[in-house]
């Protein structure tokens, strides 16, 4: 390590970040000089890794990231092999991904929505598998904010296989169910932290990713109704909402769910061994 980067490291280490090396190993593979001091800068001052590199791995790919778009997680994965696991497209499933079930509908025409998609990381993901596997898929990604909007255009463009057979549309789905065709699968990953919660998140998190796609009121409930009343219309029978949410939220999103009429219910833990999707049949 030069003599530069020592002081790099020691800036990224003063100001409290846990994996500073790994950071400085990072940002020095693709930046030098006067941006690498720049980024580290960034860094120091609690700005995620993923907004200064403008990019995040998810799943299979490599999706577009920016300040006032939600990074994509790991745990977010397990709602990705869910949904395959459903059209029976995941041979690899373990773990509680095992016990969803299958709709055992050919997957030459599925139709499905992601809402609250972000960076559209989910929807992409689910439908590059589907092409993958030999099929045709029609997927809508569905977010109020201008700046998601954006970032998933840009994702569609560059990670979808098929862009041309996934479409992006603005809609409030706290407002009223979207004006679509009969969905195979519904998936989403709404905002879910509670007002409470908020506050005590980590400042990386609080303090850069936006409140939009994160607080979801006192019970961090609020998006789990609407998501059950517009599955009943759009869901063909048979068909699937899946649905993230906190690892203390799995027995209140049962409720909701079953309160809804949907059938099937289940939790599905994530790798950590936390409750972390929801699934329900129509």
């Amino acid at each position: 390590m030069t003599s530069g980067n020592e002081e790099l490291l020691e800036l990224l280490k003063r100001s409290g970040d846990d994996e500073a090396e790994l950071d400085l190993k990072i940002l020095s593979e693709e930046l030098k000089g006067e941006d690498l001091l720049k980024a580290v800068t960034r860094r120091a001052s609690g700005e995620p890794l993923a907004y200064i590199l403008g990019y995040r791995h998810f799943y299979k790919e490599c999706y577009k990231v920016c300040p006032g778009v939600l990074i994509p997680r790991a745990d977010t994965e397990i709602l990705v092999e869910s949904a395959l696991k459903f059209l029976g497209l995941n041979v690899m499933a373990t773990g509680d991904v095992l016990n969803v079930p299958e709709y055992r509908k050919e997957i030459a025409d599925i139709r499905f929505a992601d809402l609250c998609t972000g960076t559209g990381c989910i929807g992409i993901s689910i439908a590059n598998e589907i092409v993958r596997a030999g099929g045709n898929t029609k997927g809508y990604l569905i977010d109020i904010s201008d700046t998601a909007i954006g970032v998933s255009i840009s994702n569609v463009e560059s990670q979808a296989l098929k862009p041309e057979d996934i479409k992006v549309i603005k809609h409030d789905v706290l407002s009223s169910c979207p004006e679509l065709e009969k969905l195979d699968f519904i998936v989403s990953n709404p905002p879910y932290i509670t007002n409470s919660e908020m506050e005590e998140l980590e400042c990386v998190v609080k303090d850069h990713e936006p409140d939009l796609a994160l607080r979801a009121g006192d019970d961090g409930l609020d998006f789990y109704g609407p998501l059950v009343e517009y599955a009943k219309n759009l869901l063909k029978d048979g068909g699937a909402l899946m649905v993230e949410h906190g690892c203390a939220q799995g027995e209140a999103v049962r409720r909701i769910f079953g309160q809804g009429g949907l059938k099937n219910i289940m939790t599905i833990r994530d790798y950590g061994g936390n409750d972390r999707v929801t699934l329900g049949i129509k």
